[in-house]
């Protein structure tokens, strides 16, 4: 009898061990089987597939919450994009009215070399997205470190008419949309259709005047005042935009350096100051005092707001609007050039700017107790 008994408690020992190993063999077979499919479901959650504005497929997240603003203009397409919050850091510090609206900015950590950018510093900051220059070398070396790097402008497809401008141009703000997310999408449509609006206006008048009523200009858009810009650049399409001639038209490279000899013989009747520089240079240098726009004084400096209204700034259709007014103040004496920068500040800045504010900034003062600002880029 006990020794049944005994056997029977051997038997439910045995048992109750092989449950076990039942259990856990059952518990193994889940993790190795059912497991794949959840980090894989998760990652196709969390990230997309974009073409960038170069041609280039890469995978980002779909909610990028570390970001690195590398491409000089890119900061405040971000920003009007409503993403301003999610920047880590940046090439360049912003221009005094963008630390304005934005005061976290004057604390944003700032890359010492956008050509040769600190993967490891990167990776520290947690970055998930980088916006940055179509410079090849670079964006392989971020890539390989597994950083999502997009380039948010076509610069080798320069547009050859004004229409590919307008929809180039456009189409780099709705890329700027697609990269951050679904309510960055619904605000670049926004802007695309306040842009068209605006450049419309300017172009319902100047498309009708002819070449020989329209001022040649030189643009200043370099470190020194020979620094320009060539045919089919940014500088170009504004000018012909805003009704002028663009006097360095016929140079061949986007960015270009003038001689005294080409300048004296455009003989420009209005001069543009890009931002970069400053009217002192042209009045301390007496070869300029025989060009007909420094003897007339009508040498302007580029307007500064968010960034740099003629530098690819999203104030560009405002630049277009100052300089046709400029240029043709018969044509457009009704234009309220204030009333549309405290417009376009209210509705995409969400900041009400004072009359002074805009006056500032129309006239490139920037607020009490700002920062220098310096643009860096190629």
């Amino acid at each position: 009898m006990i020794r049944e008994e005994l056997s029977s408690i051997k038997n439910m020992k045995i048992s109750g061990f092989r449950i076990i190993i039942l259990n856990l063999f059952i518990i193994l077979l889940f993790i190795f089987v059912g497991l794949p499919s959840i980090p894989e479901g998760a990652a196709a959650e969390k990230t997309k597939t974009v073409i960038d504005r170069i041609g280039r497929t890469i995978q980002v997240p779909i909610d990028p919450q570390r970001i690195a603003c590398f491409f000089g203009p890119s900061y405040e397409k971000v920003f009007l994009l409503g993403s301003a919050d999610k920047v880590a850091v940046m090439s360049i510090k912003q221009p005094p009215w963008s630390q304005k609206l934005n005061p976290a900015l004057k604390t944003m950590p700032i890359m010492p070399s956008y050509t040769d950018p600190d993967v490891e510093k990167i990776l520290s900051l947690g970055v998930d997205l980088v916006f940055y220059w179509n410079m090849s070398q670079q964006i392989e070396k971020m890539s390989a470190a597994g950083i999502p790097v997009v380039c948010p402008t076509s610069s080798k497809k320069p547009p050859k008419t004004m229409e590919q401008f307008i929809r180039s141009y456009k189409e780099d703000i709705r890329f700027y949309g697609e990269v951050l997310g679904e309510k960055a999408k619904k605000i670049a449509d926004a802007y695309c259709s306040y842009y068209d609006k605006r450049v419309k206006k300017v172009l319902s008048v100047t498309s009708r005047i002819p070449e020989s009523k329209r001022p040649k200009v030189y643009y200043v858009a370099g470190r020194n005042i020979f620094g320009t810009q060539g045919r089919y650049s940014l500088g170009h399409w504004l000018v012909e935009m805003a009704g002028g001639t663009f006097a360095s038209k016929d140079l061949d490279t986007y960015f270009a350096d003038a001689s005294m000899e080409q300048i004296i013989a455009w003989n420009p009747d209005v001069i543009i100051l890009g931002g970069l520089t400053s009217a002192d240079a042209i009045a301390a240098d007496p070869r300029w005092q025989v060009i007909k726009a420094v003897k007339e004084k009508r040498v302007y400096t580029c307007p500064e707001g968010v960034f740099l209204w003629g530098h690819g700034s999203s104030e560009v259709f405002l630049f277009a609007m100052w300089l046709a007014q400029i240029l043709h103040p018969d044509k457009f004496h009704n234009l309220n050039l204030e009333g549309e920068v405290k417009s376009y500040y209210e509705k995409f800045y969400h900041y009400t700017l004072s009359t002074e504010d805009t006056q500032k900034i129309l006239k490139r003062i920037p607020p009490a107790d700002s920062e220098k600002f310096r643009l860096i880029g190629p």
